[in-house]
């Protein structure tokens, strides 16, 4: 029984060893989250905007060709059990995923008559970004404006003018939002820049000031006080003329938006490796 007991002294020592030497995970920064939901926000919504002009436009178009059986050939094009089992039933319901499968799968039989090349490569490719986004994978700005620019122009092909033009203004407060940081920032440097001078010639001032009093003083350790003086502002002017070292700390990054502790971002890098 005592070996017992020490056997499990001795796993849950080790046990809690490990949950020590365990990272606890990194919680991202509230800016990092918010950034997230907003790029998340804009394609759900742009995702709803092509479904109300795309999916009447595709029932059309396969009515055209299949008349009233039109149905049964949407509902072909999902081939997976999962897919089946949500097309079951007398009614089609139209979403981001259906009209674009529908729209990918029949292209040849319906689409293709009227819509060209360029206008497959928009499907597909929202297709991918629609799965990215479905799948909760991370969408960072120049993902989010490709999405609405492509959306865009497949509406402006199938003649959805006016939800085009939704899209367009979303497009526009986008870069708004993801440019007025960067500009905020540009200002706060040259804020800074312009008060870095002024301290310098702040310090230039007093420094001549208290060594011409010294001087002016005619006392014998004025001069040695004179120099030291001199020396301590020329060390503050270098101090301020400095550029700012590298902050090592935890910050976010402004590509991916996850939390990172060295210069370059490990994330980005091991993408573009």
């Amino acid at each position: 029984m005592n070996q017992s007991l020490a056997n499990s002294d001795a796993e849950k020592s080790n046990a809690d060893k490990s949950n020590a030497a365990r990272p606890e995970p990194t919680e991202e920064s509230s800016p990092a989250r918010e950034k997230k939901a907003l790029h998340r926000d804009y394609v759900r919504d742009a995702l709803d905007t092509l479904v109300e002009g795309l999916a009447p436009y595709a029932e059309d178009r396969l009515r055209d060709v299949y008349r009233d059986n039109w149905m049964r050939y949407a509902k072909s094009s999902f081939r997976r059990p999962r897919e089946q089992a949500k097309t079951q039933g007398n009614d089609f319901e139209w979403d981001a995923h259906s009209t674009l499968t529908v729209i990918w799968d029949q292209w040849n039989a319906v689409f293709r008559q009227h819509l060209g090349h360029y206008e497959r490569s928009l499907v597909s490719e929202l297709r991918e970004f629609r799965n990215r986004w479905a799948h909760q994978r991370q969408l960072n700005f120049d993902d989010t404006y490709r999405v609405l620019d492509s959306i865009e122009r497949l509406l402006t092909a199938i003649g959805c003018d006016e939800l085009a033009s939704e899209i367009y203004d979303s497009k526009q407060e986008l870069l708004e939002r993801e440019f007025s940081d960067k500009l905020n920032e540009d200002q706060r440097r040259r804020h800074n820049q312009q008060n870095k001078w002024w301290t310098i010639g702040v310090y230039v001032i007093c420094c001549i000031a208290i060594v011409a009093q010294m001087i002016l003083s005619w006392q014998s350790s004025s001069y040695l006080l004179a120099g030291f003086v001199v020396v301590v502002f020329i060390f503050l002017i270098y101090q301020r003329l400095r550029t700012e070292p590298v902050v090592y700390g935890p910050r976010e990054c402004r590509k991916c938006f996850r939390i990172i502790y060295t210069p370059d971002c490990p994330y980005c890098g091991r993408k573009n490796n």
